[in-house]
């Protein structure tokens, strides 16, 4: 299995927690995708903006069986770097930690110094702090003999909580979602 360059632990984890999932596409309308048969996956070394921590290979294989098996369904098929492959699929992902702080539902309570007569600083009753992470797996196909990018698919989603079974199934419905859009509809 060539390394990835993959940030995919958290990648995939930050696709796993919600069902707010959401794929676009790019891709060069002058590419040939009718001729794209075969693909081999780049191997790419983790970057210096990847932490050691999310380089998890449990999750690597997550990511790269989910993306072999639809590119099965498509009819695609893998083969080794060194046989030529018409095109070939590189993954990468992000993630970005958020808090986001709610306060609701308000008190009239003692003013301080202020304070006079019925007039008081409203409080604040209640404050919900939630953590999240926002995470973002990105599929390229490059092609072989050109070198250039002709496809990218994007996958994000927001997730509260990293949990193995929910990441494995995220992680198949982002390769199944990005995938339905390949290849992308004959320009007119």
């Amino acid at each position: 299995m060539p390394s990835l360059r993959l940030s995919i632990l958290v990648t995939a984890a930050a696709l796993a927690g919600c069902s707010t999932l959401k794929v676009n596409t790019e891709y060069d309308t002058s590419a040939p995708f009718a001729t794209y048969k075969t693909y081999a996956w780049l191997p790419n070394a983790p970057g210096p903006e990847e932490a050691p921590a999310i380089r998890n290979p449990v999750v690597q294989q997550t990511v790269v069986a989910a993306v072999d098996r639809e590119m099965a369904r498509k009819g695609l098929v893998l083969t080794r770097l060194e046989s030529n492959p018409d095109f070939l699929v590189s993954v990468h992902g992000w993630a970005q930690s958020r808090i986001d702080v709610q306060s609701y539902g308000y008190g009239y309570g003692y003013g301080g110094a202020y304070a006079y007569g019925p007039y008081r600083a409203p409080m604040p009753v209640g404050v919900e702090v939630r953590n999240y992470t926002d995470g973002t797996l990105l599929v390229d196909f490059v092609d072989a003999k050109t070198r250039k990018l002709v496809w990218r698919g994007t996958a994000t989603d927001t997730f509260t909580s990293v949990d193995m079974n929910a990441v494995r199934k995220t992680v198949d419905e982002a390769a199944r979602q990005l995938l339905d859009a390949y290849p992308p509809p004959k320009q007119r």
